[in-house]
């Protein structure tokens, strides 16, 4: 998924002159991004039997299943919160 924050530094570095610094920023940045989601996915597939053994409980269940409908709710305000910012054109 392309970066803006890692465009931002390899334009900089090329209006500073240092193409290829930017280069090894930019690659810097996937590769440590790629390893913290992968570390992130492995704790996950380590703790599912955990995750599984809590899920027994009636409330983690109930929690569980309120929160696609949460986080549903939560990118819709922020979406129309963003198009009211820029109907005001203060984006």
């Amino acid at each position: 998924m392309p970066s803006p924050s890692a465009l931002l530094v390899l334009l900089a570095a090329v209006a500073l002159g240092r193409t290829a610094f930017g280069i090894v920023l930019v690659l810097g940045y996937g590769v440590g991004m790629a390893v913290a989601f992968s570390l992130a996915g492995l704790l996950l597939v380590r703790l599912r039997g955990r995750i599984g053994r809590l899920t027994g409980s009636r409330s983690v269940t109930r929690v569980l299943a309120g929160l696609p409908i949460l986080t549903a709710c939560l990118v819709l305000v922020v979406g129309v919160g963003l198009v009211l910012r820029a109907a005001n054109g203060s984006v």
